[in-house]
């Protein structure tokens, strides 16, 4: 009887093969065990009625945390037995390896019983399932073309904000800061005491509040726990008497910007200040170029001759511009108000970095105009339809790499700027908002 409940416990729970077995011979797999780490804690015996024993059929492995995986033979075979692994490339590396690996294991008559191992490391950072599978050949029919799969289960202790830096405005309520955590915590913690007026909460992470006092960047370090996993995030956060803010429009709008205003950027900035997306406070302008003078940067690449090349432009020097969604840093332009950016189209003149993508959510494109990367912050004007003619025409662009240019809203470089080539004046695009 107590027979019979082992192998119904074992029937229950583990892979089987697909050949034509003895009635013995029911399982593929049985554990492994003492291989360290291993995936369960229960010590099960290996029984003669399997045929390859594994560590475990059902692994938890997380990201970041390389498991070895331990496989060996139960019965001593007559010719050599090659182990072969098939998975998901996009979710499990094998031995550090995306493809398969063929005979990546060989057994003889006298090493069958002797554990070997790979190394399994999850590819993905999403919450999800997999499948190793297991292939064995032989010229020894009891092991020729034998296979079963193992379960993996892909976990990943971390945790992410918006982003990394934060600039705060004095005595003005800070947006709630909520982190994605992706594993199961029960508190948080962080060190040092926040700025003053600003708290964490322990239960969901969140920071809010407002902060009142100024004080330079400091770094902050968030930490997630379940007592066993943890994960923690740096963040660096500095509160400013005054910031400026920018947001992407929650409309779309095709290359007719003008409407009743004098010319196509002071349309824009009328759909600017009445978008959904702007903030309670300030006046807003949109980043835009025009070929006829109403609005640009430079007039050079990169502003060689200053300011002075500046018509209507919606950066000034000095300012700190902030993201309206999240406060977290954007920009301080040089002084022609711009970030000179580099012969690959990067911007990287210390301390004149984009730091952070002009919105955190799915990518958008807005309205630009620039030209492209040979001629950085210069209107594009091969064609008057590269600005859709100062923002006037909603005409269909042919060809339409002629029509108006776009920046991408997830870039940090240039491409924030320019993306590619033109959209036709007939499409919509979103609206890039600087705050005056």
């Amino acid at each position: 009887m107590r027979w019979n409940l082992f192998v119904s416990f074992l029937f229950s729970g583990w892979v089987f093969s697909c050949n034509q077995v003895n009635p013995r011979d029911e399982l593929l797999f049985t554990l492994v065990s003492g291989l360290n780490p291993v995936t369960t804690s229960t010590a099960v015996s290996v029984t003669s009625s399997a045929k390859i024993n594994v560590s475990g059929t059902s692994v938890l492995l997380k990201y970041g945390t390389p498991q070895n995986f331990g496989i060996s033979l139960v019965k001593q075979p007559s010719a050599n037995v090659t182990i072969s692994l098939t998975f998901t490339s996009s979710k499990l590396q094998v031995n550090a390896s995306n493809s398969p690996l063929t005979n990546v294991l060989t057994f003889n008559s006298g090493n069958y019983n002797v554990t070997q191992t790979v190394s399994l490391s999850s590819a993905t950072q999403i919450l999800e399932s997999s499948t190793l599978s297991i292939t064995s050949n032989s010229a020894d029919t009891y092991y020729d073309n034998v296979s079963g799969n193992i379960t993996i289960n892909h976990r990943n202790s971390i945790i992410a904000y918006t982003g990394n830096s934060f600039i705060f405005k004095e005595n003005v309520a800070a947006p709630n800061l909520t982190p994605t955590i992706q594993f199961s915590f029960t508190s948080c913690s962080v060190t040092p005491t926040l700025p003053t007026g600003l708290s964490l909460n322990t239960s969901t992470c969140i920071i809010s509040g407002t902060p009142t006092t100024a004080q330079a960047g400091s770094t902050y370090t968030v930490t997630a726990t379940n007592g066993t996993d943890s994960a923690n995030q740096n963040l660096t956060i500095q509160v400013e008497p005054t910031v400026y803010k920018v947001f992407v429009t929650a409309a779309t709008f095709n290359g007719n910007l003008q409407g009743a205003a004098a010319n196509g950027p002071a349309g824009a900035d009328l759909k600017c200040n009445a978008d959904a997306n702007k903030p309670a406070t300030g006046t807003y302008k949109a980043m835009l170029t025009t070929d006829n003078g109403a609005r640009r940067p430079c007039s050079s690449d990169n502003c060689g001759g200053g300011v002075s090349e500046n018509t209507d432009w919606v950066f000034q020097s000095g300012r700190i511009y902030i993201r309206a969604s999240d406060s977290a840093s954007l920009l301080s332009p040089n002084s022609a108000g711009i970030l000179p950016a580099d012969g690959s189209g990067n911007f990287t003149t210390n301390p004149y970095y984009l730091n952070h993508s002009f919105d955190s959510g799915t990518t958008k494109e807005y309205w630009t105009g620039f030209a492209q990367s040979t001629n950085f912050w210069q209107t594009a004007t091969a064609q008057p339809e590269n600005s859709c003619s100062g923002w006037t025409t909603n005409a269909t662009t042919s060809p339409t790499s002629n029509g108006g240019r776009v920046g991408s809203s997830s870039s940090t470089n240039y491409a924030a700027l320019r993306n590619g080539s033109g959209r036709s004046c007939s499409t919509s695009y979103y609206l890039l908002c600087v705050e005056q």
